[in-house]
């Protein structure tokens, strides 16, 4: 099996580069070459070129003229009839140009481009102090919501030496389905899964659950959501738009709880649980299967991974960049949706 040179491997890629360069440029400025095309021939008619003729020999019959070519100068548009078919067929052209570059845009979207931004993040109230069987909530809050998201798996660890999960509230939840809950004390893990439906959910912020934690041993709980959280975007893609992982720590102080104010603090619980829910109706879906274990280092790898600089994604993130243009300089001009 022969491969190409160099010099025809290079040939072809100019060649591939020239052709794409080419469809655009006709996609963006060939409504003006096709209008501007009978003026100028109105004008000048002898300085213009037919398309048909230019590639003729002479004698050779040019079907946009409807006359034989009677010498290799004889190129020009023989009658304004010639020169509106001549723009016509720039106007093909630049139909076959705007299509392909519509069907480039869609696949590239499938492919993932451009990619919807990460922004989001979850929020955790800064470090505080509890005492001894005092129960404290924990909001599962997200911040930077700039598109609507419509399913959330908040994981978070913490110390089961010093704090466990007495339960997930949903209460106040901008989801109002959900899918999994898992509470783990032996390890320090607590799981909540869930979302909306079509358009999703759309705001600055919103509160996706409530973890309710007691404290249990003096000292230092360090709570954080793990890497393999996510907030998925109603992007037709699901693309996780979680940029960041919170974390805090708490410290739990030596001094315990009286009984008038743990009950304060039951009764209060209750009310997370018993109360309506600010957002209708939910569906709870809960699997209750055992947490074996967390895979966090592969997604730790693949964040990384991430940040490395890509040259083909830049290249398909310019290629998408030209399309988007393309395509929103046609909507202004003729109202067409993207």
């Amino acid at each position: 099996m022969t491969f190409p040179n160099l010099s025809t491997a290079l040939k072809i890629a100019s060649f591939i580069l020239a052709a794409w360069v080419l469809v655009h440029v006709f996609a963006i400025f060939g409504i003006f070459f096709v209008i501007a095309y009978p003026i100028f021939w109105l004008f000048s008619p002898q300085e213009i070129s037919c398309l048909f003729a230019s590639i003729k020999k002479q004698n050779e019959y040019c079907p946009l003229c409807r006359q034989a070519i009677d010498s290799q100068e004889d190129h020009y548009p023989k009658s304004f009839s010639s020169a509106i078919l001549n723009s016509l067929v720039i106007l093909t052209f630049v139909f076959i140009s705007f299509v392909m570059v519509f069907i480039e845009s869609k696949v590239l979207f499938k492919l993932g481009f451009p990619p919807t931004p990460k922004t989001a993040s979850f929020i955790i109230p800064s470090k505080r102090q509890y005492r001894l069987g005092e129960i404290f909530p924990m909001e599962i809050e997200i911040l930077g919501i700039t598109t609507p998201i419509n399913a959330v798996q908040a994981d978070v660890a913490f110390n089961a030496e010093k704090i466990k999960v007495v339960d997930v509230s949903t209460k106040n939840s901008f989801a109002n389905i959900f899918i999994q809950k898992e509470i783990n004390n032996d390890i320090g893990y607590v799981r909540l899964t869930g979302g909306l439906p079509n358009p999703g959910f759309f705001s600055n912020r919103g509160i996706f659950g409530t973890i309710i934690f007691e404290a249990k041993n003096a000292g230092i709980a360090q709570v954080e959501f793990l890497p393999s959280s996510m907030v998925l975007a109603n992007d037709g893609r699901g693309t996780n738009i979680l940029k960041e992982f919170a974390k805090t720590s708490y410290l739990i102080l030596s001094e315990r709880v009286t009984k008038e104010e743990r009950l304060k603090q039951e009764n209060e619980v209750k009310k997370l649980f018993l109360s309506k829910t600010t957002s209708g109706a939910q569906l709870k879906f809960y699997d209750e299967k055992e947490v074996l274990g967390i895979q966090t280092s592969e997604t730790k790898k693949e964040i990384e991974q991430e940040k490395n600089i890509n040259i083909i994604k830049a290249s398909f993130n310019l290629i998408e960049e030209a399309d988007r243009f393309t395509l929103s300089l046609w909507a202004k001009i003729f109202s067409l949706p993207q």
